[in-house]
């Protein structure tokens, strides 16, 4: 599913200057503005998938064991 791939390839790249200790403030400053980011992804994202309808689409794209 493409939007899967590109909330994981946007992910990876808000993530990849993160150190390593979560307690450092460079973290907690870095950390804070992924969860800036992602709210504003998500945001986007509720504009053009309606909320209602993420479940279905959810399961119609994972396999169920």
């Amino acid at each position: 599913m493409e939007l899967e791939k590109e909330l994981t390839e946007t992910i990876a790249l808000l993530e990849k200057d993160i150190p390593g200790n979560p307690a450092s403030p460079r973290n907690e400053r870095l950390a804070k503005n992924l969860e800036k980011e992602l709210h504003k992804y998500f945001l986007q994202m509720a504009a053009v998938i309606p909320i209602g309808q993420i479940e279905g689409i959810y399961y119609r794209n994972v396999k169920q064991e």
